[in-house]
C-alpha cells in the first residue's frame, strides 16, 4: 500500500507472526518489542517501528493495541482508529493506511469498516479554533482503509466507509458547536447555525421566539430565560421522507442551555467555564437530524431543542 504510515491493530494474545509479513518487514522489531513487553497490545497502546523491507511502500508501521480479542468490537475499533489518527496528525504524517484485518470472522465487515472510518474522521476535530498562540494546527492526513483483496473487495465496504465518514463529520460539527463560548453562541445564534446545518441536508426547521412560546404556555422555558437579556429560542426539526410509513416516529430532544450559571442557585466557580457546553445535547440533536437526512433514513423523525441561557442577571459574565 502506497502510504507513509501503515496502522496494524494487534491483540494482546498474539505473537510476532500473527499478521504475516509484518515482523519481517520491521526487521524483527515487532518480535523484540513483544518479547520485552515494550509493546503489550493493551487497548490503544501505540508502538511505531520502521520498515526495513525494500518491497514495502510504507515507510513506517504503527502497531495499535486492540486489547483482548474476545472484547474487540466496533467501539474499540472506532476508538483505536481515533487514537492512531491523532498520533499521525500530530506528527504531520501525510498519508495513513489503517488495516482492517480479515481474521475476525465473528465481526461484521461492514460494521468494522464504518467504525474505522468514523474513528479516523473524529481525529480530524480541532478544539483550538480560538487559540491565538501556540496553536499550529496540522493538516489531517489522507486516510486509506486497507483490507485483504484490495480493489476487488472495496465495493463491499465503500458504502459503510462513506457512512462512517459522514457520521464522523456530523459528530465533529456537533463538537464544534459545543466548543463555542457562551458569549458567541447565544440562543439566537445557536438557532441560526443549527438551522443552516439541518436545512441544507433537507430537514425542515421551525424556530419559535419568546412571543410564540408565551402563546403556547411554555412558562418553564420562559422562566429560565428571564434571568438573561438574551431571548430564548425553540427549534423544531422535522425529517419526513415521503416513502416512510406514518409510524413509528422517532423523537429526539436535546438540551440547549448555551450557558448555565445555575441561575439563582449559582453553581460553584470550579468548572464554571465548562457550562458553555450545556447545549451539547441540543447540538447532538441538530447534527443527528442532519446525518439522518443525508443517510436517507426510512423513518420519520422529529427533533426538539429548547435553547436559553440560565443566568442570575442579563449582564452577568460568562467565563
Amino acid at each position: 500500500v502506497d502510504v507513509d504510515l501503515l496502522v496494524v491493530p494487534w491483540f494482546e494474545e498474539e505473537g510476532p507472526l500473527s499478521v504475516p509479513g509484518v515482523d519481517a518487514a520491521s526487521g524483527c522489531e515487532v518480535a523484540r518489542a513483544l518479547a520485552s513487553r515494550e509493546f503489550a497490545a493493551r487497548p490503544f497502546d501505540l508502538f511505531p517501528v520502521g520498515v526495513a523491507a525494500p518491497a514495502w511502500r510504507a515507510r513506517r508501521l504503527l502497531l495499535g493495541g486492540a486489547g483482548k480479542r474476545a472484547a474487540f468490537g466496533s467501539d474499540v475499533a472506532r476508538r483505536l482508529a481515533t487514537a492512531t489518527g491523532l498520533w499521525a496528525k500530530q506528527r504531520r504524517v501525510p498519508r495513513v493506511g489503517f488495516v482492517m484485518r480479515d481474521d475476525l470472522p465473528e465481526h461484521d465487515l461492514s460494521e468494522m469498516a464504518q467504525a474505522i472510518a468514523e474513528g479516523l474522521t473524529l481525529a480530524d476535530f480541532d478544539g483550538g479554533s480560538y487559540k491565538t498562540e501556540d496553536h499550529d494546527r496540522p493538516a489531517a492526513p489522507a486516510w486509506t482503509v486497507v483490507m485483504a483483496g484490495g480493489e476487488t473487495a472495496a465495493p463491499r465496504v465503500q458504502a459503510p466507509v462513506d457512512r462512517g465518514r459522514l457520521l464522523g463529520e456530523c459528530s465533529n460539527m456537533s463538537r464544534e458547536l459545543a466548543n463555542e463560548p457562551g458569549n458567541t453562541l447565544t440562543p439566537r445564534e445557536f438557532a441560526r447555525r443549527a438551522t443552516a446545518l439541518a436545512s441544507e441536508a433537507g430537514v425542515s426547521v421551525e424556530v419559535l421566539d419568546e412571543e410564540q412560546m408565551a402563546t403556547l404556555g411554555m412558562g418553564l422555558l420562559l422562566g429560565v430565560a428571564r434571568g438573561s437579556s438574551e431571548p430564548p429560542r425553540l427549534m423544531v426539526f422535522r425529517y419526513d421522507p415521503p416513502s416512510a410509513a406514518k409510524t413509528p416516529v422517532l423523537g429526539l430532544v436535546g438540551k440547549g442551555v448555551t450557558f448555565d450559571s445555575g441561575g439563582i442557585s449559582i453553581k460553584p466557580a470550579d468548572g464554571m467555564e465548562r457550562m458553555k457546553d450545556d447545549m451539547a445535547g441540543g447540538a447532538a440533536v441538530a447534527c443527528a437530524m442532519r446525518a439522518i437526512a443525508l443517510l436517507k433514513a426510512p423513518i420519520r423523525v422529529i427533533g426538539v431543542v429548547p435553547a436559553t441561557e440560565n443566568m442570575p442577571g442579563g449582564k452577568a459574565i460568562k467565563p
